[in-house]
């Protein structure tokens, strides 16, 4: 896989127009955002995944972008043993992107066990993996 990183350190702001013109300019097969979630609750775990509606550009690409979402998610949760939040279909995720889009909650940082994890490289490396097992699942089937 040839991976663009929109983002390598804090430094530097980027808005989600900006985050899908990079997708859309260099054509990408999948744009993956990945994030942390909170709640106000904090017993709430595991990864959930968000796809784009049908709206504006994203009409066209919500059916695939969901499609590639469940494959990764349900890859995802698997190899990391957490729990597996489902898909969400955001009607305000991305309305710019033009290449299919998902964004990946990878756990909550209002979870004291969740936060405490999240900073740990072995659970970042196990997470990374999910991912990467998911999107070749994806592009290699």
């Amino acid at each position: 896989f040839n991976v663009i990183m929109t983002r390598v350190d804090d430094s530097k702001s980027m808005g989600n127009i900006e985050r899908a013109e990079i997708g859309n300019n260099n054509n990408a097969n999948l744009v993956i955002r990945i994030h942390c979630d909170s709640a106000d609750s904090s017993s709430a775990n595991g990864a959930t995944m968000l796809v784009p509606g049908k709206v504006g550009y994203a009409n066209n690409i919500s059916d695939i972008s969901a499609e590639y979402g469940k494959k990764i998610l349900n890859t995802l949760t698997s190899t990391v043993g957490m729990k597996n939040r489902g898909i969400t279909v955001s009607q305000d995720m991305t309305n710019w992107s033009k290449v299919p889009v998902v964004l990946i909650e990878m756990g909550f940082m209002s979870n004291a066990n969740e936060d405490r994890l999240l900073t740990s490289d072995s659970y970042q490396n196990k997470l990374a993996q999910g991912l990467c097992d998911g999107i070749s699942g994806v592009f290699n089937n």
